[in-house]
């Protein structure tokens, strides 16, 4: 105060004998001063989210995000409804500002021009975004920008709520540590460099134009598929064994042994049909035999087993989504972030991850933990999961994330 007296506390003002052992405190977690860690990146997806039947709240006492879908009008918040707050999703105008911003950084005036000029009418976002594929450094110093901005709104967001994070959200990617992107080339001469069998980094390569470094997957959030390690494609001795998937196994069992140390789920899937003329369907029309239950092929390598404790899901296409119960056990364990290995890249795992984006799941794909027929189709699937539907990381960062968690 202006005299120089502080105001007495809540509990300095109430009667020493309103005050018992066993009294509970009714006050809201708002009331009583919030500190919690909060789940930073579910926060700024939230803020993020401007599709107008999805509401967002903070939950006060663990500091992570329901959101509820389906509703044009806010819903009311879950029950205690005095934990929650409801999260208003930032201004546009603070989304066009963000580029306006961005763009008077830009130092190539052919570019700052092409920039600015895409701020101009409807779909501006759009038009911005695009505007940066020619420019992949650039790019990728407009995703840490955006990231930065996100995380300074929700600061004062928090701030005018009367919350505090014990946490920092997670740091934006620096320019100076942003990889440069490897020179495009034909497809011809670039296929040509390509060794799969090394630790892993040509893909990288191949996946630097498109990458968002600065995307991280959440273990509290998270689960790892593992599609179709079948000894049908993983044995040296099965009808359809891929060469390739001899590293990829052993890549996978380290990820796995991470995530079962993280508590983050391991859910597995084989691919089998029990009567082709039933379940079959375009399957069978495409391929000349198909994995049968009961085979030799059809059950998983014995250095990837399952625990008892774990989900294996039974499918008959490439998806691992058609016609099962994934989504539901995924729904059920809150599941937000997915972790995509396994075989083949360019079929199973890639349909995988196509609609577990269009379901609203965040997809990390491994890019030396899933294999391929030849490294070609490979690399064109991890381009195609880079530009449009997920980040394609190294199994080696995932397990780093995932032993970081478990400490």
């Amino acid at each position: 105060m202006a005299d120089g007296y502080d105001e007495p506390s809540l509990l300095e003002t109430q009667p020493v004998g309103d005050r018992t052992e066993d009294q509970p405190d009714s006050r809201s977690p708002l009331e009583k001063g919030v500190e919690i860690e909060l789940d930073w990146e579910a926060l700024a997806v939230a803020f993020e989210n401007q599709l107008p039947q999805s509401h967002s709240f903070l939950d006060l006492t663990s500091g992570t995000v329901t959101t509820i879908s389906g509703s044009a009008s806010i819903p009311e918040p879950p029950d205690p409804a005095d934990n929650f707050l409801y999260i208003q999703p930032r201004p546009s105008r603070e989304g066009y500002r963000t580029m306006q911003n961005f763009a008077e950084t830009i130092e190539d005036a052919f570019l700052r021009e092409r920039l600015t000029a895409a701020l101009v009418g409807k779909g501006a976002f759009r038009r911005f975004k695009d505007q940066l594929l020619d420019f992949p450094r650039v790019r990728q110093e407009w995703f840490a920008h955006k990231d930065a901005e996100v995380y300074s709104y929700v600061r004062s967001w928090l701030e005018n709520q009367g919350v505090k994070a014990t946490n920092q959200p997670p740091p934006t990617t620096s320019k100076d540590k942003l990889p440069m992107p490897a020179a495009r080339s034909s497809q011809r001469d670039f296929s040509a460099t390509i060794n799969l069998q090394d630790s892993g980094a040509d893909f990288l390569q191949a996946i630097a134009d498109y990458d968002r470094p600065g995307l991280i997957f959440r273990p509290r959030r998270t689960a790892l598929l593992v599609i179709d390690m079948q000894k049908i494609f993983i044995d040296p001795q099965g009808d359809s064994f891929l060469p390739l998937s001899v590293e990829v196994g052993k890549r996978l069992a380290q990820v796995i042994e991470s995530c079962r140390r993280a508590f983050v789920p391991v859910i597995y899937t084989r691919h089998v049909h029990h009567d082709p003329s039933r379940d079959g369907g375009a399957m069978s029309r495409w391929w000349r035999s198909l994995i049968t239950e009961g085979s030799d092929g059809a059950e998983i390598v014995d250095q990837l087993k399952p625990l008892e404790s774990e989900t294996v899901i039974t499918k008959c296409r490439y998806s691992a989504f058609t016609g099962t119960r994934l989504e539901m056990i995924l729904r059920s364990y809150k599941i937000e972030d997915l972790i995509i290995g396994g075989v083949m890249t360019n079929l199973c795992c890639e349909t995988t991850a196509r609609e577990a984006f269009v379901r609203d799941f965040n997809i990390f794909f491994l890019g030396d933990g899933t294999a391929a027929a030849n490294s070609e189709l490979h690399m064109a699937s991890l381009q195609n999961i880079a530009y449009g539907f997920g980040r394609v990381l190294a199994t080696a960062e995932a397990v780093e994330l995932l032993e970081r968690s478990a400490e």
